[in-house]
C-alpha cells in the first residue's frame, strides 16, 4: 500500500472516504484564519489616497499621500488597511 492512500479512512457513518483528525484539525485552523483575515466592508464615506487625488487633494500620489498622512497625525482623520480584488490599500474616514 503507498504512503499516500493510508491517510484515508473510512468514515462508517456515511461510507465517504475522510482525511485522518490531523488535516481535519489543520483544515479546521486554516478557514478559521481565512475567516480573520476578512475585514470589515468598505463603508461610503471611506475613500483611498487615489480618489483623494483625483478629488483634488494633490498634484501627485506623493503630495496627496503626504497631505492624508498629515490629517490623520493631526487627528483628522483615520485609516485602515483595506483589501480589494487582491490588492492592498489604505481607506481614509473623517474622525
Amino acid at each position: 500500500m503507498a504512503r499516500h492512500q493510508r491517510r484515508w479512512r473510512l468514515d462508517l457513518t456515511n461510507g465517504n472516504l475522510m482525511k485522518n483528525t490531523k488535516t481535519e484539525k489543520a483544515l479546521s485552523g486554516i478557514e478559521w484564519a481565512i475567516a480573520q483575515t476578512v475585514g470589515e466592508p468598505r463603508h461610503a464615506d471611506e475613500f483611498t489616497c487615489a480618489e483623494f487625488m483625483k478629488a483634488g487633494g494633490g498634484n501627485s500620489r506623493a503630495a496627496a499621500s503626504s497631505r492624508l498622512n498629515r490629517m490623520v497625525i493631526d487627528g483628522m482623520l483615520t485609516k485602515r488597511p483595506f483589501s480589494m480584488d487582491g490588492s492592498s490599500y489604505t481607506l481614509y474616514r473623517k474622525a
